[in-house]
Parts: structure tokens; sequence; C-alpha cells
């Protein structure tokens, strides 16, 4: 419960006087009554006639559905806000308090990066890979560094990564979109924007294709034209790529990409990680810093570990990063199969699981800009102000989710003696334990781990205050 003051005020966006009912999962908490509500630019509060106040985040809320005149808002653990009798502002509203939402989810969650070009306005449509109708109508588009983000007039964001497209053409002045797994993106009604959003599209994927070359010559200087082109394709920025699949094509470049990784100050984690790991597995990836100063272009990488002989310790994926500016540096471990699964399946079965799953998890980890903590963030975390910006990605990407039921825990580095011990007793713990919930922790990591958690948050803050500066001084569409 809180009162608005002078400030909020100045902040006003929206007011005005409609009916909510308010109610959890024991029941309704207020029955319908009228009440005035009021937006502004980070919350929205509710002033129901002789019940108080109340305010939320935009960020709490996992779900909402405009539908018969009524704005339905789902705020997880069974609460539920409906919104109604708003008379002839009720369209103004609902796209108002969607335009709101989607910024809110746009500056806090997803894209802490450069924005390229924004103000674009134009119809679009989703399809899934079955070809059916996900969403349509108005929107709102911008291109950041890695990424177009669609914000609809009516309905949640969407976010294509450039990384993800399989093949862009237009036709009859539309612009179709698919990506890897099939899904289609159709911008149309563009009008005289046709050929901005067009040439922007084009000049946003030709950086990360000269990202990539740039990478692969810093690495490897003296490679040909040809070979040069081939890694081109094999590789995108922000996804690992699998030691097998690179030497099909250049058994160097790999040993190129190898050593650049152990010039990093990962080199003994990523040694000892692949001297236990499958190393036909081993998957690493790049990714161009998406935080100016904050943080620098880093590596990362994934080492399966797993055997036919079930008495050694495996059925995990170890994840580590290297480059980063960061304070403290740690290696997450993720379940391949549930506990009991695993003892009584054959390699060939764990074979296959590997590819799907390292490639799930990196998508999760590009969702959130690999950042952390949405791994290992205790639950009830998420009802605290400073995460609770955490709590639609965890209910609504599905990657993530995965993530947070497969990870086992984390090994924080203090020395390589200390972090090896560390990593050989989470693979026993791993190993003894029979029940797929339970999480490996070292006890005195409990505290470091509060401190990783306010670290993290702080450099988070310096990036949204940083990019909401670069905002102001974008180029923007007339």
């Amino acid at each position: 419960m809180s009162i608005i003051n002078k400030k909020d005020e100045d902040e006003k966006i929206l007011e005005l006087l409609g009916s909510i009912v308010l109610q959890n999962e024991r029941g309704i908490q207020i029955s319908e009554t009228p009440a005035k509500i009021v937006l502004d630019k980070e919350n929205f509060s509710i002033f129901p006639e002789k019940w108080g106040t109340y305010i939320f985040s935009y960020r709490e809320i996992i779900d909402l559905t405009p539908e018969d005149y009524q704005l339905k808002l789902s705020l997880g653990k069974g609460q539920e806000l409906q919104i109604s009798k708003l008379g002839y502002q009720y369209e103004d509203f609902v796209r108002i308090f969607i335009k709101l939402r989607n910024e809110a989810l746009l500056k806090d969650l997803l894209f802490q990066e450069t924005l390229k070009k924004s103000g674009i306005e134009a119809d679009f449509m989703y399809l899934d890979k079955s070809g059916a109708e996900k969403q349509r109508g108005k929107a709102e588009f911008k291109f950041y560094q890695t990424s177009l983000v669609i914000l609809p007039e009516r309905g949640e964001l969407l976010r294509v990564c450039f990384s993800d497209i399989l093949e862009t053409k237009s036709e009859d002045f539309k612009i179709i979109i698919t990506d890897e797994v099939g899904e289609k993106f159709i911008i149309l009604k563009l009008g005289e924007k046709f050929d901005l959003f067009k040439e922007t599209l084009s000049g946003c994927l030709n950086e990360i294709s000269l990202n990539i070359q740039n990478f692969i010559k810093g690495i490897w200087p003296e490679i040909d034209f040809l070979t040069l082109n081939e890694i081109s394709k094999l590789i995108k920025e922000g996804k690992a790529v699998n030691k097998r699949d690179v030497e099909e094509v250049s058994p160097e470049f790999f040993k190129k990409l190898e050593m650049a990784l152990m010039k990093t100050e990962v080199k003994e984690e990523y040694e000892f990680l692949k001297s236990i790991g499958e190393q036909d597995k081993i998957y690493i990836g790049f990714k161009k810093g998406l935080m100016g100063g904050l943080t620098g272009d880093y590596f990362w990488f994934f080492v399966p570990i797993y055997s036919e002989d079930k008495s050694k310790p495996g059925n995990v994926v170890a994840f580590e990063t290297a480059g980063e500016k960061e304070t403290g540096r740690a290696t997450y471990f993720f379940r391949i199969l549930g506990r009991k699964e695993y003892r009584e399946a054959d390699k060939v079965k764990i074979d296959g699981q590997i590819d799907d799953l390292i490639s799930k998890i990196n998508r999760g980890l590009s969702a959130i800009n690999f950042r952390r903590e949405p791994i290992y963030l205790p639950e009830e975390k998420l009802d605290e102000s400073e995460y609770v910006k955490y709590k639609f990605s965890m209910a609504k990407i599905p990657e993530i989710k995965l993530m947070r039921e497969l990870f086992i825990g984390r090994v924080i580095h203090r020395d390589n003696e200390q972090w090896q011990e560390d990593v050989k007793n989470l693979l026993e713990f791993n190993a003894i334990s029979k029940d797929d919930k339970e999480k490996w922790q070292k006890i005195e990591d409990v505290v470091e781990k509060e401190t990783d958690l306010k670290e993290e948050n702080e450099t988070s803050k310096g990036v949204d205050e940083k990019n909401e500066e670069n905002g102001k001084t974008e180029e923007k569409v007339d």
C-alpha cells in the first residue's frame, strides 16, 4: 500500500475512473468497486473507494488480456486484477497501458544494448512454425545492436534476434523475416518507411556479419577467403558452436578458437573441464559486448560431462564465460537428464540430448543478454523490488524456466585448487542425489551469492542509466 506523492503527480501519464476487482488464490479480495486508476512511467496505482491505495509495477504483470471492454491482469501466485467500465477511454487506456508495460520490460529486462533506430510504425503478423497466426496488429519497431524488437499496440513485445534470422525477403511492399525454427514475422503497410525499414534491417545484419568476420580474422589473420566464408556461415554472434561442426569445415580454426580462449582468465578451468568432459561435444562462442564500457567482448563455453560408466560422476553440462569486466566469476552446472533417467540411459541416448540442450540453454542466456541472476535467483527474491524485473522472463521464456529447472549449482572462483575441489564435490553430489530439485551449494558461498546479486544489480542499474542517456541522443525516425 502506498500514497502517491508530488513526484508521482509530476510523472502521471493518464488518470481515469473505472471499476476494479482484485482477487487472489483464496478468492475475491476486493469485490467490484469504483476506482481511480493512475498510470505513470514506472508503475500504475489503484484507488478503490473505501479501500485505500494499491501500487503495482508493470513488471509484476505476467499476462494481460484485453477483451469485452475489460483488461485482465495476471500478477502471479493466483492474483488477478480486472479493470472495467472505462467508457470511451477504454481503447486509449489499453493502448497506453500496454505501451508502458512493454517499455518497462524492454528497459529493465531483455535488451540492455545500443538502440540503432526507433519510431518506425507499421502493421505486422507473427506466424509460428506450423503457419498458425499468433499475433497481428499495429506496432512500433525498434532496431537494437543484436535484435529487432516489435512493440505491438495490443500484445506483448516480440524480439527477433538477428543471429536467429534464416531468411529475409520483400514482396508486394511486405517484408518477410523467417527464423531458424520456421517462425515468420511479416511487416506490412510501411508506406514511405518501406525502404528505410529494409535498409536498416540489412545494415544491422551486415554489421553482425562483419563482427563475425573481424573476430575470425582477429584470431586467425592469415585465413584464406574461402575458409573465412565457410566459417562465417557456421558461426553466429551470441551462439556457441560445436567443436565437431567447426572441425568439419576447418580443424585449424577450432585450434585457433581454443588458443584465443586460453589467453583469457579461464585457461585452467577450460583445461580441467575439457580433461573430464566429452571433447567432441564442447561448444565455444563469442559475443560482442552489449554494455559499452561496463563489459567487454567475451567468450563462453559449454563442456558436457557424462559417461557410459555410471559409477563415474557425470550428467552435467558446465558453462563458463571469460572476458567480462565483472567482480567475480563462477562456473554453472546443469543436469542433462533426470537423475533417475540418467542412471538407466545408455551413452547413445545421452549423446542425442546434448546438442538440443546446449542450444536451449544458449537461447535462454541470449534472451537475458547473458546475465546469470535469473539462473540462480531464489524464487522468494522475485517479490523484492530490485528483482521483480525478472518475473516476466522466468514465467514466459521457456528456455529460462528450463535453465532454472536443470540448474545444479555454481562453483565460485577463488583459486584453482579450491575451484577444482568444489567442482569434484558438486559432481559427486549430483551423482548421489536422487531428487532432481536438490541443488548443490557450498555453505560459505551463501554470503558471497548475496554480494553477487547486489553487485550485478548495481551493474545493471549503471547500464540502464547509460542506455537511457544513449536513447536521448540516438537517431529516431520523424
